[in-house]
């Protein structure tokens, strides 16, 4: 009859811990006299047995051996695989509120920002479970992993529920931003064009604004067209798009997108003004842009 050494009861249908397990194994001195066995409980729940073949009695170093190789695949697996599933569970728990296609957009921010986070850190994650998961098999020979997770990993479960709350802060910011976008056109849409072209030409964080004869509106002109609203705290930016909201031209070029301080604007004002927007990336006021660049530099 073949002994059971370890067993890990989780709900994994896919096998990806299975085929980690057996690599672990294969990778260990007596791997070859473990093998592992997985039994259906429920249609939800799984469990794993680490077994010794018939006839095999391990020495205390192998026993020892193969818990290693449980902690260290089982921590891997929570980080690359589970976490996923921890993500959305925290979602549904703690944001239960919002409807299937908002947790979706919060569930993809938080993956996005998990797998920034495991960029730098994902070795300090899966150090912190490995160790938890060997101390915790020091102590008993099956393991829950949810219950491990719930009682045993607070820190890890604690440092998911901030990211799931930073994307849920995303979300909120993006939906509050998007609102903003649609007002600001469905306001230039009420708006008479009062000019019917205007070409921005971008210095890094300046602006330089011609009409469409190529004639520099100066500051005075777009100071003027803005003075119900302008503040003296107002950026470069903010006076930029006030004027544009104000002026609703009928066509609006920009050059030289590449010198852009703040790629955000660009994005901003495409969004507001939408087919009222053409991106140059070659006229002559481009290339005497890049002219002047250049020979400042030389």
């Amino acid at each position: 009859m073949q002994l059971a050494y370890f067993s890990v009861t989780m709900n994994d249908n896919q096998n990806e811990f299975l085929r980690q397990l057996n690599i672990g194994l294969a990778s260990m001195n007596d791997g070859e006299f473990f093998l592992i066995n997985k039994q259906m409980i429920d249609k939800k729940q799984y469990i794993y047995s680490m077994e010794c073949i018939d006839g095999y009695i391990p020495t205390r170093d192998s026993y020892l051996a193969a818990m290693d190789v449980l902690s260290k695949t089982l921590s891997n697996y929570i980080v690359d695989v589970y976490e996923k599933i921890i993500l959305k569970k925290l979602i549904d728990k703690c944001y239960y509120y919002f409807n299937k296609e908002e947790k979706e957009i919060i569930y993809n921010n938080a993956r996005t920002l998990s797998e920034e986070y495991n960029k730098d850190l994902r070795w300090y994650k899966i150090s912190e479970l490995e160790t938890g998961i060997n101390e915790f098999l020091h102590e008993t020979q099956e393991i829950n992993l949810d219950g491990f997770l719930f009682f045993r990993g607070q820190n890890y479960l604690k440092d998911l529920r901030e990211i799931v709350d930073r994307a849920v802060d995303e979300y909120l910011m993006e939906r509050e931003y998007n609102d903003f976008i649609r007002l600001l056109k469905y306001f230039v849409d009420l708006q008479s064009p009062k000019l019917d072209t205007v070409n921005i030409i971008i210095k890094d964080d300046t602006y330089q604004l011609l009409d469409g004869e190529l004639r520099e509106l100066d500051n005075h002109f777009v100071e003027s067209a803005i003075q119900d609203s302008i503040e003296a705290d107002m950026s470069k930016d903010d006076i930029l798009i006030s004027f544009l909201l104000t002026m609703a031209p009928v066509k609006i070029y920009i050059h030289s997108v590449e010198r852009a301080a703040n790629k955000e604007i660009i994005e901003t004002i495409i969004n507001v003004f939408g087919d009222r927007v053409s991106i140059c990336y070659g006229c002559d006021l481009c290339n005497n842009m890049k002219s002047m660049t250049k020979s400042n530099e030389g």
